[in-house]
């Protein structure tokens, strides 16, 4: 006799858990369901922390730190030029990453990266730059990228954990409102030092007190002097060069001020007082110096620099600031473009800068050596050059034969012209004086032509 539909019902051997199996469908669906809701609740709890930490105000490097923690990977953000900022992980003390954009792969692997703005798995490749795989994700507002948020594998990781991409994505939401409010509390700070930079060196202060008190606030010490430095950007592509320069001259020089207007920027530096007897303080142009050469290297600008004399009080900033602009636009007549010129080593120049008018300058010049203008002119000789020699050297024939690569009878008898076009006695301390300041101004003029 066929059972009831209610004893089928209740009849044990056909209840769950007595022998009845479930389709294999439907359990790999459960398993699938279940293992995804798991995802999403760490995904959910990861995001939640992160979340917090944005909300405590923490910076780039700290929430990369947070990320690192919560994931139990190794997390590294990296700027827009993928340089690696910040660093957290798994293993604190293992090697930085070492991306070289001279390798073809790294450099394929980055264009990408620009080109596509979106999260990119990279795998691992033994024995290359890349021998450890990781998730990219852009960083970006708007059309513009602020950088990139690696999550490194962990050795023995088989395959992609979902959990990265929805996590990175998220992070990547969360680092970017943090990056532009770094960059906007940034760029506030730096229109406000910018400001007081302009007034300082402007001379737009009450009095002494007040150009101390901008001082400080820039935080300056009264106690010690300091020099002010203009840099000038020769023919810059676009902002961003002159930008560079100034980023590479705060890294370079932390306790400098820095300030970028147009082209040109503006330094001050704090600078210790030379002592009796002792040459120049060597902290602010010794590190400039070495500097400089690095720097020209490093940038796709020709940069030259002006560097003011000691200043013992801030309210001597625009003295010092109008030092450093003769340096600079000097230094580049004078065929020095792309070094560092310091107003101390001007000599001379430093009389002739006081008077201003080139015009002016130009006229004594031909008093006193218009005659010897006139006849390199007319004989294709260089009796200028010949006399520029002769007083750097004091008037010793042998060294300004061996820089002039002729023979000492050479240039004696040249000396003995020049005598005798001018009137000058080259062995009178006055006349020498004189011959010296039109030499130079008469260099000056020229470089200004070429």
């Amino acid at each position: 006799m066929s059972k009831s539909r209610v004893e089928r019902a209740r009849d044990p051997a056909e209840e769950p858990g007595n022998g009845h199996q479930e389709p294999p469908e439907l359990s790999d669906m459960v398993t699938g369901l279940s293992r995804q809701n798991t995802v999403y609740r760490r995904t959910l709890e990861v995001c939640d922390e992160l979340a917090d930490a944005v909300l405590d105000g923490v910076d780039p490097v700290e929430l990369t730190r947070v990320l690192a923690d919560l994931v139990d990977k190794r997390i590294v953000l990296m700027d827009p030029a993928f340089v690696p900022r910040a660093e957290a992980g798994a293993d604190d003390d293992s090697a930085a990453l070492r991306w070289d954009r001279s390798d073809p792969s790294i450099d394929r692997l980055l264009r990408a990266l620009v080109v596509k703005r979106r999260p990119l798995r990279v795998p691992s490749v033994p024995g290359s730059l890349l021998e450890q795989g990781c998730l990219i994700t852009p960083i970006v507002v708007g059309d513009e990228p602020l950088g990139y948020l690696l999550v490194l594998d962990r050795a023995g990781d088989s395959e992609p954990d979902d959990v990265d991409l929805l996590t990175a994505t998220y992070a990547a939401t969360l680092f970017a409102l943090t990056l532009a409010h770094e960059r906007t509390s940034t760029e506030l700070g730096l229109r406000y030092q910018r400001a007081i930079v302009d007034a300082l060196t402007s001379g737009h202060f009450l009095d002494a007190d007040d150009a101390r008190q901008k001082a400080r606030a820039l935080g300056l010490d009264e106690a010690v002097g300091c020099r002010i430095g203009v840099v000038h950007v020769d023919r810059p592509e676009s902002p961003r060069d002159v930008d560079a320069v100034a980023r590479r001259l705060s890294a370079a020089l932390p306790r400098a001020v820095v300030t970028t207007h147009e082209s040109r920027i503006v330094l001050i530096l704090p600078d210790q007082a030379p002592r009796m007897g002792e040459g120049p303080s060597p902290t602010p142009t010794a590190s400039l110096s070495r500097l400089w050469e690095r720097l020209a290297n490093a940038t796709n600008a020709t940069v030259t620099c002006g560097l003011s004399e000691h200043l013992t009080h801030p309210e001597h900033a625009p003295h010092g600031l109008r030092q450093a602009e003769q340096a600079v636009d000097l230094g580049m007549r004078l065929g020095r473009v792309g070094q560092l010129v310091r107003y101390d080593d001007l000599g001379i120049y430093r009389l002739l800068l006081r008077i201003g008018d080139m015009s002016e300058l130009w006229r004594f010049a031909d008093d006193v050596l218009g005659p010897v203008i006139e006849y390199d002119t007319t004989h294709k000789l260089d009796l200028v050059k010949t006399l520029s020699e002769y007083l750097r050297h004091q008037g010793s024939l042998k060294q300004v034969s061996r820089s002039l690569h002729v023979h000492p009878n050479t240039v004696a008898y040249r000396a003995q012209r020049i005598e005798k076009l001018t009137g000058l006695d080259l062995a009178d301390p006055d006349d020498r004086l004189l011959a010296h300041a039109a030499v130079k101004i008469v260099e000056a003029q020229r470089a200004v032509d070429t």
